[in-house]
């Protein structure tokens, strides 16, 4: 079971190369240039948080286009299979791109898992995410794309997310976005604890998610406090690295 595959950080080495050979046969000018062991970030990584994000745009780059991102979408869950999980979440943010609009972009998405669902034996469903980089007038936008998607495909999109640079904007500003998905049926994640900012992670404790992105700062031998990984344990939430 896998609760928190980003599909941006999820692509193998094998799927950028089916992804690049794609681009050359459609005569698209790759744009990334970069080597594909940057993009591996594993344990023992030396690079700070900006760097890590940085190295996500070569995924980006690499989804730009409607087909390239059908058959990431493809590969990906594919590849998920054949490593024996049989439940998965993917979760994505909404991007626009000169060959597709953010709402393209899900249907992209969602189109490709039911279709990969005819042939692969994995349950797949789709989490749409909130960047934090966002405005909160964009994080309403995206809360309300989630909603309508999730009345459409209710069996493939379940939830809605907050994620992206935890430097970045304030929980307090997507709380109404959030919110207005959950009243609507979505179950909401929230990365949490990814810095030390005790005071935030208990406001998204206090939120009541039903799941967690990474929590690493929440127990108090780790930057967290006592109060945080107190209402941590009583939530009983998975929470995913």
């Amino acid at each position: 079971m896998e609760l928190h595959a980003h599909l941006g950080g999820s692509l193998s080495r094998s799927t950028m190369l089916e992804l690049k050979r794609l681009y050359a046969d459609a005569g698209i000018a790759d744009q990334t240039n970069a080597f594909f062991d940057e993009f591996q970030i594993a344990a023992g990584d030396s690079r700070n948080l900006s760097q890590c994000f940085q190295v996500f745009s070569i995924a980006h780059s690499l989804t730009s286009t409607p087909d390239a991102l059908a058959l990431a979408t493809t590969l990906t869950l594919a590849e998920f299979q054949e490593d024996g999980c049989c439940y998965i979440e993917l979760r994505t943010t909404p991007r626009e791109t000169p060959d597709m609009s953010k709402r393209q972009y899900i249907e992209t998405i969602v189109q490709a898992i039911r279709k990969a669902s005819l042939n692969l034996t994995i349950i797949s469903k789709l989490i749409i995410s909130i960047d934090r980089r966002c405005s909160p007038m964009a994080a309403e936008e995206t809360s309300d794309m989630a909603i309508e998607f999730y009345k459409s495909y209710p069996d493939i999109v379940v939830g809605i997310e907050l994620s992206g640079d935890p430097t970045a904007g304030s929980f307090d500003d997507f709380v109404p976005a959030l919110s207005n998905a959950r009243k609507a049926g979505l179950k909401v994640t929230l990365h949490c604890g990814e810095i030390c900012n005790p005071k935030e992670v208990m406001q998204m404790l206090d939120f009541k998610p039903e799941r967690i992105g990474h929590g690493t700062f929440i127990h108090p031998r780790l930057g967290g406090t006592v109060e945080t990984w107190d209402a941590l344990s009583k939530l009983k939430v998975p929470v995913g690295s």
